[in-house]
């Protein structure tokens, strides 16, 4: 199987990942289940892009990968470095929209969380694994083999941004072209894997601590 089809295959069980939770709780009547549903079907996801992303034959980013070394100080130290970059990417987003700092999609999942704690394991593990195998590894890593990886990077972060839909286009595009330049650098998912769940780690406990 080709690179190209490998990628394909996996942005495709993504978007059914995205999509089944909600058509089974209007297929079965399980609208009150929908966080439940969605936190298992987000985990086999998360563990089905995985061994997928294993097969997977390298992109031109990963032909040298990092030392593991590397790659796991780069992946702690992208935890802060991402929140930074968010920060910034936020006084940007108001000073240009307006928009509140605060997230309806973030409050809105941090809400159903402190009603349904199992859902924290889709926002901390599940989601950021899969974000970065489609996103990064996927679209950016299969781009930047035929295109300019700058390009590259522009159009998976502009697809990750519009993914949240929650009109803080600029801050999670600003997050994805972090999480490019650093998959990039080191050659690895892991390390934006490490980052970006441990970003999400660090802000859910922040909004259910307050």
């Amino acid at each position: 199987m080709t690179l190209y089809k490998q990628n394909f295959r996996i942005i495709l069980t993504y978007l059914i990942v995205l999509v089944l939770p909600s058509a089974c709780a209007q297929l079965f009547k399980l609208t009150p289940q929908i966080f439940l549903l969605t936190t298992i079907f987000d985990l086999l996801g998360a563990l089905g892009l995985l061994v997928f992303n294993r097969r997977r034959t390298a992109n031109s980013l990963e032909y040298h990968p990092a030392p593991l070394k590397t790659i796991i100080m780069w992946g702690i130290s992208g935890i802060l470095l991402t929140l930074l970059v968010q920060v910034l990417a936020g006084i940007v987003d108001h000073l240009i929209f307006k928009n509140s700092a605060n997230s309806l999609n973030t409050i809105t999942l941090m809400t159903a969380m402190r009603q349904q704690p199992w859902l924290i394991l889709a926002v901390t593990i599940a989601a950021p694994v899969m974000e970065e195998i489609v996103f990064r590894g996927a679209i950016f890593g299969g781009l930047s083999g035929t295109i300019n990886p700058l390009w590259a990077a522009l159009i998976s972060s502009l697809l990750f941004s519009l993914l949240h839909q929650d009109g803080h286009l600029i801050i999670y595009a600003a997050i994805g072209l972090f999480l490019c330049w650093l998959y990039r650098k080191t050659g690895s998912l892991y390390t934006t894997i490490i980052s970006h769940a441990g970003m999400n780690l660090l802000v859910t406990l922040t909004y259910l601590l307050r």
